[in-house]
């Protein structure tokens, strides 16, 4: 795992040379001496935390030397005296580390970090499409870049072409009034470090547009796993939304016809038997709208005028509303509709009830075109009303699922030990193969494949702090690992007076640790080479093993 997120989150340590040679056999020469200065000349970068991790995975191995002292001693009383040593030392380490975490937290707090770099994703990309009122992404699966500009203009109060300090901390409130919760002091950091490019403490227009595609561009990796808050407000912004229709002005439109043939008296209708739309009934309907008598009608007249309209059960948001109502029906964008343009949009939405609902009396097209309309939405209402019913039980979920998990766990080690010994012995002697393949090749590969999937993307990003991040990570499961799986196999040994024959694989485990967690503490690059050490290091701790403890019998 360490090895793979090497390669995948390499970058160039320094830069290449540009000189250009036409021989041939010079090139395939450069060529050949490209690529191996590739080992030396792109890596990793890690920050002095990482280092600091690994230095306490190194102090987690403490006990793995002392317990060989087992080998020195001869009598059982001696060599029990040392386990029970172990035991109390290992024991100590573990509530130090612990006791640790609770008055330095910075260890829970970057174990937190990645986590709230997602929270502050899904909190942002949220807040532009819910001012934007449009997808972020076109229906070719690309960023949508005039609705992003559209927030940049939004943001920029000043309008200088840049977003200031002050601004960008304005929008991070905007942000926190959202769905998602965000810390306004990490917000701002990360927003600058992403978005300002050359590092003036200001966004630029250009700047803003290509940070929002970086972002966007993340989120749908993230989106495609995991089923935490941040990545399913992430999977909302990058993936169509179908209650994005609820406002659809198709709908909306279908209402209103609706709604102002039913307030006409009794026998009128805005449709002749022809179909033909009704002239006089129309100028009715612009009239009872036009509330001032000033032969338009304005967004406050059309808000006077819609509000009495019933959309059902699901609540929009009237002013959506009305922006959909008024850019459909004002032509020539002055924010007001005259008495033509009104007349040539209702025309229009009654031609198009016509043609949808091929209605043989065209009196009843409006109704049909209703139904026709509002019968997609009707059925998002159902299907909202079934997720909101069960909004207490996912509340409640989680923290069940996780007790339940760690119960289940603890009783399939308990129980599934043995059995899972006797059938690895059992698969061995089938196939042919030593049960040492088995135990330590191919079940350790089956248990750490996810662990090591997760850990990819993270340091895929190519960045020093999600680098950084992820190795945090490795090296703090090791040093729980290796202070457990130690304390538990003592203790077991100690409690049933067992003998103790794990030198060997104690031996291993500290050799492995000790290599890579020195390197790990005195280094803040790793190079592309040091994955083939640790590519190596794990067939060579298997040989090893297998030498000491079949081959010369030690321990």
């Amino acid at each position: 795992m360490w090895g793979m997120c090497v390669i995948f989150g390499r970058i160039e340590l320094s830069p290449k040379s540009t000189s250009m040679q036409t021989s041939s056999s010079v090139s395939k020469y450069l060529l050949a001496k490209g690529k191996l200065s590739e080992l030396k000349d792109t890596g990793v970068t890690i920050d002095k935390k990482t280092c600091y991790t690994a230095g306490i995975m190194l102090l987690s191995l403490i006990p793995y030397i002392l317990v060989h002292l087992t080998n020195v001693f001869n009598t059982t009383f001696e060599k029990r005296l040392v386990i029970l040593i172990v035991i109390i030392l290992s024991t100590l380490l573990l509530l130090s580390y612990f006791v640790y975490q609770i008055f330095y937290p910075w260890i829970q707090e970057r174990s937190l970090e990645y986590v709230k770099y997602e929270n502050l994703l899904a909190g942002f990309l949220h807040h532009v499409q819910r001012h934007a009122q449009e997808k972020l992404i076109d229906e070719n699966g690309q960023p949508n870049v005039p609705v992003i500009k559209r927030l940049f203009f939004q943001t920029d109060k000043d309008d200088d072409n840049c977003i200031t300090f002050h601004e960008l901390e304005k929008l991070i409130l905007d942000i926190q009034k959202g769905k998602v919760q965000v810390d306004k002091d990490y917000a701002v950091s990360e927003i600058l470090k992403t978005f300002d490019q050359n590092t003036d403490g200001r966004i630029e227009e250009h700047e803003f547009v290509e940070g929002c595609k970086k972002w966007i561009h993340e989120a749908k990796q993230l989106a495609k796993s995991g089923d935490s808050t941040p990545r399913k407000f992430l999977r909302e912004v990058v993936q169509p939304n179908k209650r994005n229709m609820l406002t659809e002005v198709e709908h909306l439109m279908a209402r209103i016809l609706k709604h102002a043939q039913s307030q006409a008296l009794e026998g009128q209708h805005l449709l002749f038997d022809d179909g033909s739309p009704d002239i006089n009934r129309i100028k009715d309907l612009f009239d009872k709208f036009d509330t001032d008598k000033s032969n338009s009608i304005s967004k406050s007249e059309m808000e006077q005028a819609i509000h009495s309209v019933k959309f059902g059960e699901i609540q929009l948001d009237r002013e959506n509303v009305i922006e959909k109502v008024m850019k459909d029906l004002d032509k020539d964008g002055d924010d007001i509709i005259d008495e033509e343009e009104f007349f040539n949009g209702v025309t229009k939405w009654l031609n198009k009830a016509i043609d949808v609902t091929k209605c043989k009396d065209a009196k009843k097209s409006i109704d049909e075109f209703d139904k026709i309309m509002w019968n997609e939405v009707d059925n998002l209402v159902n299907e909202g009303k079934q997720n909101g019913s069960s909004k207490f039980k996912s509340m409640t979920w989680p923290f069940s699922k996780s007790v339940f998990q760690v119960i289940l766990g603890i009783a399939v080690l308990t129980f599934f030990s043995g059995p899972l010994m006797t059938s690895i012995q059992q698969i061995a002697d089938a196939i042919g193969v030593p049960s040492f393949f088995i135990s330590f090749v191919i079940v350790p590969a089956a248990m750490n494949a996810r662990t090591a999937i997760s850990a990819i993307y993270p340091a895929s990003q190519k960045c020093s702090r999600t680098a950084s991040l992820t190795f945090s990570e490795i090296y703090g499961g090791v040093v729980t690992n290796n202070i457990t799986g130690l304390t538990a196999l003592l203790v077991i040994v100690y409690a049933k007076d067992l003998t103790w024959t794990y030198s060997a694989e104690i031996l291993t485990i500290l050799m492995v640790c000790g290599v890579i967690g020195l390197m790990a503490y005195s280094c803040t690059t790793y190079p592309l080479w040091t994955c083939l050490l640790a590519f190596f290091i794990y067939p060579f701790s298997l040989v090893l093993y297998y030498v000491i403890q079949y081959i010369s019998g030690w321990g």
